[in-house]
C-alpha cells in the first residue's frame, strides 16, 4: 500500500526493462496519480515517457545521478518496475559511479534480494525516499487461486507443481532465483544469472518438456521484485515444450491477462495459481 501519499501528491518510477512499468503506469493514471518516471538507459520501453507526467533517463551504474532527480522532482515515494537483466547488472566492464558502488561494496551477499535492500537503503539515508509497494494499484493483475486457464492439470502435472514449488521456494529462500523446471519430480533447470525465460528454454531442452514454477522469494520484500508473467514467458515454455505453469497466487503479476490466458490455451499450456 501507499500510504500517506507523497510531497505534492506525486510518485516516483524508476523504470526497467519489460510491460511492468507500462502497466503500473496505466493503473496509476486511472488512479488519478501523477508519477514521475526515470528510465534506465538502454532498457526502459518509450512508452514510459509517453505515459508519465515528467521523465528521466539514468545510466545502469548511476546511482548519484539518480539521487539529484530525485531530489529535484521532490519525489518522497518511489516504485521499482521492470527487469534489469541480471548479466547487464554483474557484467564487469559496468561502469558505477561512487555512489554505485558503494551499494555494492555494503553486502558481502550480492544476491538481489540484498543489493535491493541496500539499495533501499541508500535512498532513504540520500534523499529520504522510501521504496513503495506496487501491489496497491496492481491488484486486479495478479494471480488468483486455482485453475485460470480452459485446462486444469493433469495428476502428473500436479505433482511436479506441488513439488516444484517446494523447490522454487528453496532457491528463493537462498537468493537464487524465482523459477525452476521439473518433469516427473525431477529438476531440470533452476534460474540464476541468466533469467527466467532462459532456465524455462534450457530445462526444456534437457527433459523435452516438464512444469514451471515461479514464486517469490520468501525473505524478499514485494516492493523490490514483484514475480511477472507474460506473453513471453508462454512462448518459451511452447518452445521448451512445458506443459504447465504454476505461479504463485497473489504475488505473482499476469502482464497482459487476456493475451496471456489466449496464448496458453492455444499452446495447450495450463496456468495454475498456487
Amino acid at each position: 500500500m501507499f500510504g500517506r501519499r507523497p510531497a505534492e501528491d506525486r510518485i516516483g518510477l524508476l523504470a526497467g526493462e519489460g510491460e511492468l512499468p507500462v502497466v503500473f503506469l496505466e493503473a496509476a493514471a486511472a488512479s488519478g496519480k501523477r508519477v514521475v518516471s526515470v528510465g534506465v538507459e538502454g532498457l526502459a520501453d518509450p512508452r514510459v515517457r509517453d505515459r508519465s507526467a515528467a521523465y528521466h533517463t539514468v545510466g545502469l551504474g548511476e546511482a548519484g545521478r539518480l539521487v539529484e532527480i530525485l531530489r529535484s522532482e521532490k519525489i518522497r515515494g518511489v516504485v521499482l518496475a521492470g527487469g534489469i537483466p541480471k548479466t547487464r547488472l554483474y557484467d564487469p566492464g559496468l561502469r558505477m559511479d561512487e555512489s554505485a558502488r558503494s551499494i555494492v561494496a555494503s553486502k558481502s551477499n550480492r544476491g538481489d534480494d540484498h543489493l535491493l535492500r541496500a539499495f533501499e537503503l541508500f535512498l532513504r539515508v540520500r534523499c529520504g525516499v522510501r521504496v513503495l509497494d506496487a501491489r496497491g494499484l496492481l491488484k486486479p493483475a495478479l494471480a488468483p487461486r486455482g485453475v485460470i486457464t480452459r485446462r486444469a492439470p493433469t495428476a502428473e502435472e500436479s505433482s511436479d507443481l506441488k513439488f516444484g514449488s517446494r523447490i522454487a521456494r528453496g532457491i528463493g529462500r537462498m537468493d537464487i532465483g524465482q523459477t525452476v523446471v521439473v518433469n516427473k519430480g525431477v529438476v531440470l533447470a533452476v534460474e540464476a544469472v541468466e533469467g527466467t525465460d532462459a532456465a524455462v528454454r534450457r530445462g526444456g531442452q534437457l527433459g523435452r518438456g516438464g512444469v514451471v514454477v515461479k514464486t517469490s522469494k520468501p525473505t524478499q520484500s514485494l516492493r523490490f521484485d514483484l514475480p511477472c508473467a507474460g506473453v513471453r514467458t508462454i512462448e518459451s515454455m511452447r518452445e521448451a515444450g512445458c506443459t504447465a505453469l504454476g505461479l504463485e497466487a497473489g504475488r505473482t503479476l499476469l502482464i497482459g491477462r487476456e493475451a496471456l490466458v489466449e496464448r496458453a490455451d492455444q499452446a495447450g499450456i495450463t496456468i495454475v495459481g498456487i
